[in-house]
């Protein structure tokens, strides 16, 4: 089974993934940390560049991490989709394999939250400027691939992001739960 964690940077993915990663029945991936962990210096050249990997390599990566789980455990994935292509090939992998997608959580955060908390965590990348970016880039890619996976059936979950992170944790892992005993 397969879940999908979408929503804008400083949204609180990683957090909620430090609280839940423990979980039995969940494995996370981060699609970011996947593609650091490679040591290739092909995505190394698009990671160096800050361009986003070709959806190819990603998918491949994706495709074989999925691959090497149980399929009676749950799959969170953080950081992927980007954008449409890669979530219309997930729902086609999804359907071909023994990883059914089974559901979307959608952190909702206004854009002013997200951007204090970018800039209150201190990487460098986070620059005003391309926080600003960021976001932008987030809100025209996003809006497509949501409409997509609701198009396909796959239940959007949205959760309030702008409370505090136990109330958020609390909600992600009832929705998870559900998900992983459907």
């Amino acid at each position: 089974m397969i879940a999908v964690i979408l929503g804008p940077p400083g949204a609180g993915k990683s957090k909620q993934s430090e609280l839940l990663r423990d979980r039995e029945h969940i494995k996370w991936l981060y699609v970011g940390k996947l593609l650091r962990e490679q040591n290739d210096p092909e995505v190394d050249k698009f990671l160096d560049s800050g361009q986003l990997v070709r959806d190819d390599i990603v998918n491949k990566l994706v495709a074989k991490f999925i691959d090497s789980v149980d399929p009676s455990k749950l799959v969170v994935m953080d950081g992927f989709p980007r954008h449409l292509p890669q979530a219309e090939w997930l729902v086609g992998f999804a359907a071909s394999s023994q990883h059914a997608l089974k559901a979307v959580i959608h952190l909702m955060v206004p854009a002013e939250v997200t951007k204090l908390r970018l800039a209150g965590r201190a990487r460098e990348d986070d620059t005003p400027e391309v926080v600003v970016s960021r976001l932008n880039e987030y809100e025209s890619d996003i809006a497509p691939v949501v409409g997509y996976f609701e198009r396909s059936g796959i239940p959007i979950h949205p959760v309030d992001g702008n409370r505090p992170v136990e109330e958020v944790f609390n909600d992600m892992d009832r929705i998870l739960d559900n998900v992983h005993k459907d």
